[in-house]
């Protein structure tokens, strides 16, 4: 899913922060996809159509790294004047990529050979991991980050990790020793190394 502005561009955190105040869950048992927001009713959109089942193009970001154009359906007029009201904004739609629309990335492999990889709507990849033992090592680096004296340091360490947005935190043995691993395995499930983030 993704939500769009009047003129069919991806709106980010980047350009309208209240956007971390929408906390959507998938109920798999319900088939829905539940959006809630602070001091309003949660809406609920059916996960196996969209309500118009509209075809929409719209491009995911005006940058040359993730200006692909995509395929979505528009979810309807429920969830868009849901989202406009949340966000105080006019114009917002909310999209669901097709299933025939598949976005993928091409990554070398430590060999040198190219691989694809489907990345949905994400810049990059699926899922963003961060080693705190790095954040550690680079607050140390940053002159104004080591001089905060009023955080303590496992708030800060806290607060600029929070900073990357990363999906998966964990502590690895040495700082930057993210760059090596080829994958993690997490309670039987493994994911895979694509590469370092370039956003970061």
């Amino acid at each position: 899913w993704m939500i769009v502005t009047s003129n069919g561009t991806a709106l980010t955190q980047k350009h309208e922060t209240k956007l971390c105040l929408i906390r959507p869950d998938i109920c798999e048992l319900k088939r829905l996809f539940k959006l809630s927001f602070p001091y309003m009713d949660d809406i609920e959109i059916p996960l196996d159509r969209c309500a118009d089942n509209l075809n929409t193009e719209a491009t995911l970001c005006q940058s040359k790294v993730c200006g692909d154009k995509i395929e979505g359906n528009d979810c309807g007029n429920e969830v868009a004047e849901w989202l406009c009201e949340a966000l105080s904004m006019d114009g917002l739609r909310l999209l669901r990529q097709c299933e025939n629309d598949k976005r993928q990335t091409k990554t070398k492999t430590k060999n040198d050979i190219n691989i694809q990889h489907s990345i949905s709507l994400t810049n990059q990849a699926q899922f963003l991991l961060i080693n705190t033992k790095s954040v550690s090592w680079l607050i140390s680096k940053v002159t104004d980050w080591a001089d905060q004296n009023e955080f303590s340091q496992s708030s800060l360490l806290e607060q600029i990790t929070d900073r990357f947005r990363g999906n998966l935190i964990v502590e690895g043995n040495m700082e930057l020793d993210e760059q090596n691993w080829d994958g993690i395995t997490i309670d039987g499930i493994t994911f895979e190394t694509f590469g370092p983030c370039v956003r970061c």
